[in-house]
């Protein structure tokens, strides 16, 4: 192995490893704040608060991926041996486009707290106040997240991932610790919200001044003019990205709204069990997230490019192996997982929508770091049709299996989009992107297919003690 190669992998390892530090740190707090608050509010009232954070997926589509943008920009500019004068470009022009969108994003806050909480007939009378301004500083966290997206993304495109993940270490532990002092002081669900809100928000002033001391270039980026090429650029990549980001929401987020329509009381639960299965995504995204960075390095040379088709096929495969055996541990510990989290009041109700969930988004995830290199080498444009092709069969999957079966349904629905979605990307895009996989079929078949079809007894043995 070439000494660039061990470089690659040395640089790829340790920012997994922060990466890895930073989504066991998301995953914790995932679990952590639906165990506080779920023992301290009742089931209606936690069933509101978690469609409240629901606003914070909508607001954060506002953010058009501009984490990804500046990072993989960053990580070519600087692989492709550009003038380091090019950065601070970069940084100015998706700092134009960051302001423009925080905008956008209060106005749409604005309009869900008014219109938000009429789409579900279930939610009492005097929840309401509650649930409005509960959305409302939900929604103002989202904007600040959405004003920190581009901070985070030059520390990525530095391949210097330790520095932004710290500092999202230390807001969620702080988030976790005020909401968990809201609680012992029995406060009311608003004020619950105010102080997650307010520790939420502090990671764009805490990102903003970490870039300030830690960038070399920093001090120009306010010097630079706004170049109108490079944000172009940059919005353009962020176009197709933002299909993909809505896409993803129909396919993440989508169920348990359509809870809160059909069946209100069991929306906590459902959103308990989507909170188990996004650690799944949190994890494994922390862990790949260098691989996008890798693949728009490798792709800025001649040289590296070969190295991408063997990249994609060992990391898909071990993904797919990975996947598999958390998701059989799932299975077989669901009940006492959900009662040492929840407790016994969710066992029951939460429990089969747990294993589907996180069924579904293991199968979805397999191809995960097929995205990301997409990502990384900008052939992502060549996968918008099976994206838009899962978030459409998902929502309507949901909506059709919910009205028939429930909660249930819904998240079955879940399940039959997440098989769509594989099969569509296998089929569609493989043949569409000769750089990653000159041999789809292979590609297919030994680091997807396989791992899949090997693990299916196991995981029709275990099911059977939960259903």
């Amino acid at each position: 192995m070439s000494g660039t190669t061990h470089s690659l992998w040395r640089r790829w390892a340790s920012n997994s490893m922060a990466n890895l530090i930073g989504g066991v740190a998301a995953a914790g707090v995932s679990v952590l704040l639906p165990s506080i608050v779920a023992k301290h509010l009742d089931t209606a009232s936690f069933s509101v608060w978690n469609l409240a954070l629901q606003v914070v997926v909508y607001v954060n589509l506002l953010s058009l991926g501009l984490q990804t943008a500046t990072a993989r920009a960053l990580a070519h500019a600087a692989d492709a041996g550009t003038d380091i004068a090019q950065m601070p470009v970069i940084v100015r022009a998706a700092r134009s486009i960051s302001h423009a969108a925080s905008v956008i994003a209060l106005l749409l806050v604005a309009v869900l707290v008014v219109a938000y909480p009429l789409m579900f007939p279930g939610v009492s009378s005097s929840l309401v106040g509650d649930f409005r301004w509960t959305l409302m500083l939900f929604g103002l966290g989202a904007v600040a997240q959405i004003l920190a997206q581009v901070e985070m993304g030059v520390f990525q495109g530095l391949h210097r991932n330790v520095e932004f993940v710290m500092v999202n270490v230390v807001m969620k532990l702080l988030t976790v610790a005020v909401v968990w002092l809201g609680v012992k002081a029995q406060q009311p669900m608003a004020v619950l919200a105010l102080l997650m809100a307010a520790s939420t928000a502090l990671l764009w002033p805490a990102m903003r001044t970490n870039v300030s001391r830690k960038v070399s270039w920093a001090r120009e980026i306010g010097r630079t003019a706004l170049d109108h090429a490079t944000r172009l650029d940059l919005l353009k990549y962020c176009g197709t990205l933002s299909v993909w980001s809505l896409m993803t929401m129909l396919v993440n987020s989508v169920g348990i709204i359509i809870v809160g329509r059909i069946d209100f009381v069991l929306a906590g639960a459902y959103a308990i069990a989507m909170t188990a299965a996004n650690v799944v995504v949190g994890l494994l995204g922390a862990a790949l997230a260098p691989l996008m960075t890798s693949a728009a390095a490798l792709n800025a040379s001649e040289a590296g490019r070969p190295r991408l088709q063997m990249l994609l096929t060992r990391s898909t495969l071990g993904v797919a192996l990975g996947l598999n055996l958390f998701l059989a541990v799932v299975t077989w510990l669901a009940p006492d997982l959900l009662r040492l989290w929840v407790g016994d009041s969710y066992v029951h109700s939460a429990g089969p929508l747990m294993v589907i969930l996180v069924g579904a988004h293991c199968l979805r995830n397999i191809g995960a770091p097929y995205a990301l290199m997409m990502l990384g080498t900008g052939l992502h444009t060549r996968a918008l049709t099976s994206a838009i092709l899962e978030g459409l069969v998902n929502v309507a999957a949901a909506v059709a299996l919910g009205m028939k079966y429930g909660a249930v349904g819904v998240a079955c629905g879940t399940l039959v989009g997440a098989v769509v979605g594989v099969l569509g990307s296998l089929w569609l895009n493989t043949g569409r992107t000769p750089e990653l996989t000159p041999r789809p079929l292979h590609f297919s078949l030994v680091a997807v297919l396989l791992p899949v079809v090997l693990f299916a007894p196991l995981h029709f043995f275990l099911v059977q003690r939960i259903f």
